[in-house]
């Protein structure tokens, strides 16, 4: 399932990309765009806004690669999950089997090492859940900062035809009068609010995640101190932060 969310996102920014690149200028504010054409007119000494603004969307970008980055580290840690809830059934499976067999000539030493076995494994389980709850909470995490990442360069992508437009009324370019500027900030204002709602989304969630992490932390060095020979040292909790 959530693999399949990842398929839906992904179609869901090629979508919200092929908008933005057919959009011309007009009534809509989410359509507001310079066109290439009256852009061209401006001379290179006329562009330096237009270049800052041009830098943050490339900035954006950046950070729009690094976020998907980050959502298959969160992928790769439900595969370990995954891996960690199979070895644990596996020792609850071996542990109930030595439990069973010790109990019929009720050889009492041999069902005293099978229940140790079983509360092992028991603890062993409750990590992997644990872990495969910690992951499911990054990926739901990864996910919206990864949505969050992606209107931002919306953002930046409005701010720059609002740039472009300035760019031409102050070079007195005759085209620029048939633009609204109206138009270009409400495309602004709209993008500016739905990376404000998504990023907001992406902070809850990654509390969410955080929290998770702790538990499996917790649950993971207590496996550790059930299972590490006496007088070995403990390491610290946690599975190497959220990222």
């Amino acid at each position: 399932m959530r693999q399949l969310d990842a398929v839906r996102f992904g179609v869901t920014t090629v979508a919200v990309a092929l908008a933005t690149g057919c959009a011309t200028s007009g009534g809509n504010h989410g359509l507001a765009t310079v066109a290439d054409a009256d852009f061209a007119q401006l001379q290179a000494a006329q562009m330096g806004s237009v270049e800052l603004a041009r830098q943050a969307v490339l900035r954006t970008k950046d950070e729009q690669a690094r976020a998907q980055l980050r959502l298959k580290e969160a992928y790769h840690e439900d595969q370990l999950a995954a891996a960690d809830g199979k070895s644990a059934q596996a020792a609850i499976e071996q542990a109930r089997t030595k439990e069973q067999i010790a109990n019929e000539p009720r050889d009492q030493a041999k069902l005293e090492q099978a229940r140790a076995q079983m509360e092992t494994a028991s603890m062993q389980q409750r990590a992997a859940a644990a872990r495969a709850d910690y992951a499911k909470k990054l990926i739901d995490a990864r996910l919206s900062s990864a949505q969050a990442a992606e209107k931002k360069t919306t953002l930046e992508e409005a701010k720059l035809e609002v740039a472009k437009l300035q760019a031409l009324q102050n070079a007195n370019v005759q085209t620029a009068g048939k633009y609204d500027m109206t138009g270009f900030e409400q495309r602004v204002q709209s993008a500016e609010a739905d990376y404000r709602s998504a990023q907001q989304k992406a902070k809850d969630q990654e509390w969410w995640a955080q929290k998770a992490q702790r538990v499996y932390g917790d649950a993971k060095s207590e496996l550790e101190a059930q299972t590490a020979p006496v007088g070995t040292p403990q390491t610290g909790t946690g599975s190497g932060g959220t990222r």
